[in-house]
């Protein structure tokens, strides 16, 4: 994925006194971690949550790398099963649990653990687009705005009380991985003007709906060929919201599977009469 500075000012470098362990990874939370370190915050534990194989862009070694340079006590795992991370964290007495990048349901044991709790980030403005793959999702379904939820965590899933939220735009032919970019800085900015209310104890909790707004599905490479039959606009959504570094929309050509990195939708769509979408005539 592109690579973007992500600037900060030090307004919240009073607030030290959070004693933090940090659960997640990804590059949104290599980034997260950073701020919170370069922010002089108390990060007493990180836990780095290994990326699936497939993935272009690793940020396990980053994140290995950062806690090692500022000689923060480091775990890395991908299903938090190698050990009893609950009975660590009680040991530890964390105030503050922060998960940014994390992919996996967490036990009651290890998000009650911290003092006020854990709180985590979620790419999507809750109640809306629950669960796997909201910032696709939103692109696929031609959504104008998206944003990050910092909610703390509970029996359900992204159902928590939510502490903040920040919008973030989706323009008519933005990819992904730009609106990754704004996901990222949102996802800092929010957590960062939130943590002073952590700080004096008393930070913001809006429960949620759950009956209100909606779940989204996980998301495999096979989602992605490409159904001429639907409308220009769909394919074009389809094919911004899955390139690189995601899998990419694909079609098959001459029986050969040929993958769609980018396209341009061709306004207004002239008419045909006995013709196949998606087939090559002549």
């Amino acid at each position: 994925m592109p690579s973007k500075a992500i600037t900060h000012d030090n307004s919240h470098s009073g607030d030290k006194g959070l004693k933090i362990v940090f659960i997640g990874g990804t590059r949104r939370g290599y980034l997260t971690l950073k701020a919170l370190l370069d922010h002089g915050f108390d990060v007493a534990l990180v836990i780095s949550l290994r990326q699936d194989e497939h993935e272009a862009e690793r940020l396990e070694e980053p994140i290995r790398v950062l806690a090692r340079q500022r000689r923060v006590r480091f775990f890395e795992t991908k299903w938090m099963k190698d050990r009893d991370y609950g009975q660590l964290l009680e040991k530890l007495r964390p105030d503050l649990g922060v998960v940014v990048g994390c992919r996996i349901l967490l036990s009651r044991a290890v998000y009650e653990a911290p003092r006020l709790g854990t709180i985590a980030v979620h790419d999507s403005l809750l109640p809306k687009y629950r669960g796997f793959a909201p910032l696709n999702w939103s692109i696929l379904n031609g959504d104008e705005r998206t944003g990050v939820s910092l909610f703390f965590l509970g029996e359900r899933m992204d159902g928590g009380d939510i502490v903040a939220q920040k919008s973030v735009a989706i323009g008519p032919t933005d990819t992904a991985p730009q609106v990754y970019e704004r996901i990222c800085q949102a996802t800092v900015d929010v957590l960062l003007e939130a943590l002073p209310s952590f700080s004096s104890g008393s930070p913001p909790r809006v429960p949620q709906d759950y009956e209100a707004g909606s779940f989204t599905c996980s998301r495999g490479p096979y989602d992605g060929q490409i159904d001429w039959a639907r409308p220009t606009r769909d394919i074009f959504n389809q094919v911004r919201a899955l390139t690189y570094p995601y899998p990419g929309a694909f079609t098959f050509y001459k029986g050969k599977r040929m993958t769609v990195w980018s396209a341009e939708p061709v306004e207004p769509c002239p008419p045909y009469g006995g013709r196949t979408p998606g087939r090559a005539h002549g």
